[in-house]
This record gives structure tokens, C-alpha cells and sequence, in this order.
């Protein structure tokens, strides 16, 4: 089967992407997934992080300006790449945006503190060259945080996952539709059972230290019934990770 590459998928849909991800106008991550992201990465002062599939550099931005010592963010989309070093130019940021594969990292071993990884392990058919390389470039008592879509929950479309399909390799491809925008560009995601993704971590010498399920809050819930609406089921899934000494 032929498949389209997350390379030149999120590069039809660069400028849909930016443009979702300036304006806000992704509640998920808003709402859910960055504070959530940023809760588990704490406090950042002084630490060198890398942004694992930064996309258009928001989340790499972010710890720059919560006093990270040096920040690099790395995708295989050139032209979210240019995009996010266009942006950190206009608002002064030291950070480096490097096109790379994150299966090929190009940092020097135990150089990071801290990898995060939004969202990319499930751009991914096989994750585990990524996490071996998570490994190779955190120090010793680093950390990763991954965000992933849930495993348990995330079938294709959305729709819930069956017993039987949940324990194979699923390949979801689909259009990104948020706040009623269609992306130009159908995307494909890959989905395992959560013991791939432990087995993964562990193999390459990450003990899991926590494992969330970011979810609106009953007073968020309360306020807004767009919750309710659009998040009946368990869909994210947020595995931390510390580098074994």
C-alpha cells in the first residue's frame, strides 16, 4: 500500500497548521494537551531542551521563554521549520530549528534534559529508532514527555477501538478538521496497544516515571458545553519518562 509520508502531508499542510496553531483555534491542545504538556516538562529554568517534531516551533517557543538555557525543535517539514524560525526571529527567541528525522537526531549524545514529543510518536509506523534516539540524546536523569493519542480510545475517525483491532498496528488517515476548518491534506497516524509504546520506552533504557489522561476539568466542563460535546471518550494519552542512569 501506498502511504503518504508525514514529511510531504504536513507540508501541503503547512500554512493550515500555522495558521490553526496562531490563531488558537485548536481547543484540544489550548484547553487539554499544552497545559497538560507543560505541567509534566515543570520547571525548565537553566535546562537544554529538545522539541521533538516541533512543527511550527510554538511549543519550543514556549520553553524558551520559560528559561530553558537552549532550545531545539526538529521536524521533517521544511516548511514548518521556516515558519517557526521566521517566528522566533519577530519575538527575539534564541532558538535553534533544525529538518531532521527524529529517528536521526542530529545532537550529540546526552546533550538535552528534556525531550517533549507532541503528538509525533503517532506520525510514526515504527517508533521505536525515535525513542532510541529520545535515549541517546537525554543525559543521565533526563526526561520525555510524550503525548500521544490514546491508545485504548483513538480508532479511525475518531471512533472507538474494538477489542480485536486494538492489539494490531492501526493506520488511521484522515483530514485534520478543527473549528470547522478542513486541512488541504489527509494525514496518517499510526496506532498500537500502550504495551508497544512501554516495552518501547523501557527497551531503550527509559523507566516510566507517569502516565496521564488529559481531560477537562469539571469546571470546564461546567462552563462550556462544547466539552461535552466533543470529548465523550478518552483521547489523549501522556506517558513521562526518565533516562536510567
Amino acid at each position: 500500500m501506498t502511504t503518504t509520508s508525514p514529511a510531504s502531508s504536513y507540508s501541503l499542510n503547512a500554512d493550515y497548521w500555522t495558521r490553526i496553531i496562531r490563531g488558537g483555534l485548536d481547543r484540544y491542545r489550548t484547553g487539554l494537551t499544552n497545559p497538560a504538556m507543560l505541567a509534566a516538562a515543570g520547571d525548565v529554568t537553566g535546562q537544554a531542551v529538545l522539541d521533538a517534531g516541533c512543527g511550527e516551533g510554538y511549543l519550543a517557543r514556549l520553553f524558551a521563554g520559560r528559561g530553558a538555557s537552549s532550545v531545539v525543535g526538529v521536524d521533517l517539514c521544511p516548511e514548518l521549520v521556516d515558519a517557526a524560525r521566521a517566528q522566533a526571529v519577530v519575538e527575539g527567541l534564541d532558538i535553534r530549528y533544525e529538518t531532521a528525522d527524529v529517528a536521526a537526531l542530529p545532537l550529540d549524545d546526552a546533550s538535552v534534559d528534556l525531550v517533549v514529543a507532541n503528538h509525533v510518536l503517532n506520525d510514526l509506523e515504527d517508533p521505536a529508532p525515535a525513542i532510541v534516539e529520545f535515549a541517546r540524546v537525554l543525559r543521565p536523569g533526563g526526561r520525555a514527555v510524550a503525548l500521544l493519542l490514546h491508545p485504548c480510545f483513538y480508532g479511525s475517525r475518531g471512533r472507538p477501538v474494538d477489542r480485536d483491532s486494538y492489539y494490531q498496528t492501526r493506520r488511521i488517515e484522515q483530514h485534520f478538521d478543527v473549528a470547522g476548518e478542513v486541512s488541504p491534506a489527509p494525514v496518517v497516524a499510526w496506532t498500537r496497544p500502550l504495551e508497544d509504546f512501554a516495552t518501547e520506552f523501557v527497551s531503550a533504557g527509559l523507566a516510566l516515571v507517569g502516565i496521564s489522561e488529559p481531560h477537562p476539568s469539571e469546571q470546564q466542563r461546567r462552563e462550556d458545553p462544547w466539552w461535552d460535546q466533543n470529548f465523550s471518550r478518552p483521547l489523549f494519552l501522556l506517558l513521562t519518562a526518565r533516562k536510567v542512569l
